[in-house]
């Protein structure tokens, strides 16, 4: 009987913890505007369009390395299964907004060099 009760009062714990960080999500998301978050689709675009170029070889100019950054990152978002799964709501998408965040801020020039050679102005997205 007190075994179970442990395990109650332990589930009952980290029940109220997660609550506690999906509100302090809730009030995060709430400070990111609108228009950032159409930046980030439209970039979410833009990668998938240079990757298609890539792949079919009418854009050689990226180096390799981004490529695959780009394609992997683009494939967790993807992908249903990742490190938090995304049938959670909001908390799913954030690591997914995450890596996609940290790939993009490495690649930024060389998504800028891609908007320079499709005759793009870059500055919707970034």
């Amino acid at each position: 009987m007190t075994s179970t009760l442990n395990r109650a009062a332990t589930l009952a714990g980290g029940a109220l913890a997660h609550a506690g960080r999906g509100a302090a999500l809730a009030r995060h998301l709430k400070l990111v505007s609108p228009r950032r978050l159409q930046q980030f689709i439209r970039r979410l675009r833009l990668t998938a369009r240079l990757l298609r170029d890539v792949a079919r070889g009418a854009y050689p100019h990226v180096p390799w390395k981004t490529v695959g950054a780009l394609g992997a990152a683009l494939a967790y978002f993807v992908l249903p299964l990742d490190a938090v799964p995304d049938l959670l709501p909001l908390t799913g998408f954030l690591d997914d907004a995450v890596v996609l965040g940290l790939v993009f801020g490495a690649a930024e020039s060389d998504l800028r060099a891609y908007c320079d050679w499709r005759g793009v102005d870059p500055r919707p997205y970034f």
